[in-house]
């Protein structure tokens, strides 16, 4: 009997030692092909490739845990978390923003330039693909204000006011922009619309005081401008006035002599020379 199923058994034991061998195989095969992919992802996130809509979700999770740690004061968290936002999508153009704005708060200005420079970049890119995007253009816009570009930042601003006009901080930041610019006028209208969306915003209202002050100061301005130039002009008109009468009579004086005064002065002259004359050969003669 054993005889008879030995080969049997032999020949199981040996299906299944093949069964195993390909088994290996096949699990062997998937976990160099995951690893593969894992290092082809990690690859395509760090050079900002990846079209993965996951890994997009996990930046935009990094990046709003930054902002609140921001809003928070831990500004040493919120940078790792933007540096991890960026790592996984570097053209996330909010995340180099933010980025800045940590630097920043750290004391770390060179930093914040380089990250604000990189921001503009990338706004400028993705705002060439989604014009419509108003948030953007209002980070833009305060990207461009970080850097002292004002002119820029009212550009942005503006635009993002007309994609969405109800936001009280896109005209607050705007009229900040437009009193740099000393642009009361205009600063004044921004600060005036901020604070109809948002009766409470206390900063817009202070802000508007002094950009009604700053109106009067260049109102005061331009008023004593024209009283000096006005002034200047009318002494210049004086002393070409004054000029005029001057060379007009010493010029007609030398055209036009009086015959009588110049007969009066010849015989004058002549007088007095001959009454030296004389003198002079009497002192001769008594010598």
């Amino acid at each position: 009997m054993r005889n008879k199923h030995l080969p049997i058994f032999l020949n199981g034991k040996r299906m299944k030692l093949a069964l195993l061998i390909v088994i290996s195989s096949l699990l062997f095969g998937q976990a160099a092909c995951s690893r593969k992919q894992s290092s082809d992802a990690n690859s395509n996130a760090s050079a900002g490739t990846s079209g993965n809509p996951e890994d997009r979700s996990q930046a935009l999770l990094h990046l709003e845990r930054g902002k609140e740690l921001y809003r928070d004061d831990l500004d040493e968290q919120a940078l790792e978390a933007f540096k991890q936002a960026l790592q996984i999508d570097p053209e996330l153009a909010e995340a180099h923003f933010r980025l800045g704005l940590t630097y920043d708060a750290l004391g770390q200005s060179q930093e914040a330039e380089e990250s604000y420079k990189k921001a503009i970049e990338k706004f400028k890119k993705h705002l060439a693909d989604q014009d419509d995007d108003a948030e953007a253009h209002y980070n833009f816009g305060q990207t461009y204000a970080k850097l002292s570009l004002y002119s820029e930042a009212v550009n942005e601003y503006r635009k993002a006011t007309r994609l969405k006009s109800d936001d009280a901080d896109i005209y607050y930041d705007l009229g900040e922009a437009l009193s740099k610019l000393a642009r009361y006028d205009e600063a004044v209208a921004a600060f005036s619309k901020s604070l109809e969306i948002d009766p409470e915003n206390y900063r817009a209202e202070d802000s508007l005081e002094e950009a009604r002050e700053g109106v009067q100061r260049i109102r005061a301005g331009r008023k004593h401008q024209e009283t000096l130039l006005k002034r200047k002009k009318e002494e210049e008109l004086k002393k070409l006035e004054e000029g005029g009468n001057s060379n007009g009579n010493s010029t007609g004086s030398v055209a036009n002599p009086d015959p009588n005064e110049v007969d009066r002065n010849e015989r004058y002259w002549t007088g007095i020379l001959r009454r030296s004359t004389k003198s002079h050969e009497i002192s001769r003669n008594r010598t």
